[in-house]
C-alpha cells in the first residue's frame, strides 16, 4: 500500500497548492484544478492494492468451503489422517478419502466417483468419507503447463512444475520436496499464510487446494497412496509429513 499512499499524498498536495493558490490568485481554473487534485487523492487512497484483493478474494472464496469441510468431518466423527490416492480405474482424477479411525483399512476396489459415504465395506475400519480433492483442478493446470500427464513423472518433476505453476497463480513462492523409504517431506510457501493459521490444525483432513494439489500431484507422480500425517507452520513456510502407504494394487 505504500506506493498509493506516495501518489494519493503527492496528488493531495498539488491539489492543495493549486487550490490555495487560485483562491488567491482568483483564477478559477486553478480552483478547479485544485479541487481535482484533492479528489484524486482521495480515491487513490481508497483503493486497495491488487495483493490485497487477491488475498481478500482467496479467503473468500476458500475459507467458507473448507470450513463446510471441516464441520463434516467433525459431525461424522472422523478420525483418520486424509489420504490422497492416485488415479486409478474407478477413480481416473483420484481422490481424497478421510477414514473414519486411526487405525484404517483401505479398499479401493469399493470406491468410485459415485460414492461419498463409504459404509458398504466388510468392516467398520473400512469405513469413511470420500471427496474430490480440492486441488485436482490445480493439478490438472500443471499438466497443462508441462504438457503431459504426471503419471510415474516422480517427486522432482512435480515439485518443478508444481513450483512453476502456483508461483504462476500468486497462489505459492515455490515448493520443495524431499523423499525418504517411508515418507516424503513437503514445503510449501503459500503467499497467503492466513488461510494456514487458521485452519492448520485440521489440514491433515482438509487441506486448502493449494497444498491438496501437490500432495494429490505427488500421489499420482509416484503411484503412492499417501497420509498427510502432520502440517506445521515452519520458517521456510508450511511443511508437511506424507506418508506412503504404497500403490493402488496393494489396496484392491
Amino acid at each position: 500500500m505504500r506506493a498509493e499512499k506516495i501518489a494519493s499524498a503527492l496528488l493531495a498536495g498539488i491539489g492543495a497548492f493549486l487550490l490555495i493558490y487560485g483562491a488567491i490568485s482568483s483564477n478559477q481554473t486553478q480552483i478547479n484544478l485544485g479541487f481535482a487534485g484533492l479528489f484524486l487523492g482521495f480515491v487513490v487512497f481508497t483503493f486497495k492494492s491488487k495483493d490485497y484483493v487477491k488475498r481478500e478474494a482467496l479467503d473468500n472464496l476458500i475459507l467458507p468451503y473448507i470450513e463446510t469441510l471441516r464441520r463434516m468431518v467433525r459431525d461424522l466423527g472422523l478420525e483418520g489422517n486424509a489420504l490422497y490416492i492416485p488415479p486409478y480405474e474407478n477413480m481416473p482424477e483420484g481422490g481424497n478419502f478421510i477414514p473414519l479411525h486411526e487405525d484404517f483399512d483401505l479398499d479401493l476396489g469399493r470406491m468410485d466417483e459415485e460414492t461419498v459415504f463409504l459404509t458398504n465395506v466388510a468392516n467398520e475400519r473400512q469405513m469413511g468419507l470420500l471427496i474430490r480433492p480440492t486441488g485436482v483442478d490445480l493439478v490438472k493446470k500443471f499438466e497443462e503447463y508441462s504438457e503431459s500427464s504426471l503419471d510415474g513423472s516422480g517427486p522432482s518433476t512435480v515439485e518443478s512444475v508444481a513450483s512453476s505453476v502456483l508461483r504462476a497463480f500468486d497462489l505459492a513462492k515455490g515448493v520443495h520436496i524431499e523423499e525418504n523409504e517411508k515418507e516424503f517431506r513437503i514445503i510449501v510457501k503459500p503467499t497467503n499464510m492466513e488461510i494456514c493459521r487458521a485452519s492448520i490444525e485440521s489440514c491433515n483432513q482438509t487441506a486448502c487446494p493449494v497444498c491438496s494439489s501437490v500432495l494429490l500431484a505427488l500421489a499420482k507422480g509416484t503411484g503412492e497412496v499417501l497420509e498427510s500425517e502432520n502440517f506445521t507452520i515452519t520458517e521456510y513456510g508450511i511443511e508437511i509429513k506424507a506418508k506412503k502407504l504404497g500403490g493402488v494394487r496393494e489396496w484392491m
